[in-house]
């Protein structure tokens, strides 16, 4: 319940600066602000999460996202709300997103058989596209009927229903042999992702997020196709949509071994989508285009998080998961900022189209410089040694 309300929160931010300044660049700005925050703390959170208790990790993050959505709603009561108030806790909440991700990404793998983790990462991914569909649809109805401080004191309402919840598990401690959270340790996990197929599927899914996410524009896009509140809501929730009804229909996922191949064309086809959802005026085309896109995200993802989990030590979970949420989470704040400026130098469409032709490029370039992820094929279930 409370990734709904933190994507709720997640949407509003960027609808309330862009009404309050009317600049698509300033919503990047957001973006970049959320940046240092989210890949200093998902660093941070995956190392502690192999070094301390997951509970108790849970328990004081979610603490304290209920008093950063809390004062975003005190915020926004305001006659004047105030600018750098949305700024500065808005990055705190991608900080608690940062910090939190990790923690919950490196439980998966352990708790599950080999065979069983791309039906797990499919059901996750599933939960995930649900949050993301559901949240900014209800944010832009919250917003439309009641204003921006409903939305966000509904997302408070959702931590405190997810720290009554975590009060109620049992004690999570670090697998055996993990290493105490150190500057050490962090440099343990960078070593061994250098070089690793880990870090060429973390690099295709930043090119592709940098690129082709033009979320920082779906407040002018909205405004373009001659929406409102609602309008915006249905964009970003539409990509989710797509992602969830992949979800739902992704039973084959489990039956592809040729794992690498599979996240080069889901790329390709994310970008091409994303194109389209740009050279179009109408606005059911552009909600379908935006769908195609969330389930190709979606089934790449899966692929994604299967690879990474095969190659991980048990010991080191935690610390790549955190590094992963860097990159998955990172890049679109990248992507922010590169939206905000092209667009706002270039107009609206052509940061979208040229955005979704340079994710075609960059599949197509993966695919002919880096033959160890085009042909990567996942081994057999008894072939896969789980690593400690």
């Amino acid at each position: 319940m409370s990734f709904v309300g933190s994507m709720m929160t997640s949407a509003v931010l960027p609808f309330q600066i862009y009404h309050q300044t009317h600049s698509s660049l300033d919503v990047g700005l957001l973006g970049l602000a959320q940046l240092g925050p989210l890949l200093f703390f998902a660093i941070l959170g995956g190392a502690l999460a192999d070094s301390f208790d997951k509970r108790r990790m849970l328990l004081v993050v979610t603490a304290v996202a209920i008093c950063c959505s809390g004062g975003l709603a005190v915020n926004a009561t305001l006659d004047h709300p105030q600018l750098w108030v949305v700024f500065v806790l808005g990055a705190a909440t991608a900080a608690v997103f940062g910090s939190t991700t990790p923690v919950v990404r490196s439980l998966l793998p352990l708790l599950l058989e080999v065979e069983l983790r791309p039906a797990a990462f499919t059901l996750q991914s599933t939960y995930g596209s649900f949050g993301m569909m559901a949240g900014p649809t209800l944010a832009g109805i919250l917003i439309g009927a009641f204003g921006v401080k409903t939305a966000y004191f509904v997302d408070a309402g959702t931590f405190v229903l997810a720290l009554v919840a975590f009060a109620r598990l049992r004690p999570s401690p670090p697998v055996s042999g993990a290493p105490p959270a150190s500057a050490r340790s962090l440099l343990d996990g960078l070593r061994f992702l250098r070089g690793s197929l880990v870090t060429i599927v973390f690099g295709i899914d930043l090119l592709a997020m940098v690129f082709g996410m033009p979320r920082a524009l779906f407040p002018a896009l909205a405004q373009r196709l001659g929406g409102g509140p609602a309008l915006y809501g249905l964009l970003l929730s539409s990509v989710a949509g797509g992602a969830f009804v992949a979800s739902l229909m992704s039973g084959w996922t489990g039956r592809i071994r040729r794992q690498g191949a599979a996240v080069l064309m889901s790329v390709a086809v994310w970008g091409s989508a994303i194109a389209v959802a740009g050279l179009v005026r109408s606005v059911v085309l552009v909600l379908v285009s935006l769908a195609v896109a969330g389930g190709a995200d979606m089934i790449s993802g899966v692929y994604r998080s299967t690879i990474a989990a095969d190659v991980t030590p048990d010991a080191m979970r935690g610390r790549v998961s955190g590094i992963e949420l860097a990159v998955y989470a990172g890049g679109p704040s990248l992507g922010d900022v590169e939206a905000g400026v092209v667009g706002g130098l270039a107009g609206v469409p052509f940061a979208i189209v040229s955005g979704g032709v340079a994710c075609v490029a960059a599949a197509g370039l993966f695919g002919a410089f880096v033959p160890r992820l085009a042909r990567y094929v996942r081994p057999l279930p008894a072939e896969v040694v789980p690593a400690t």
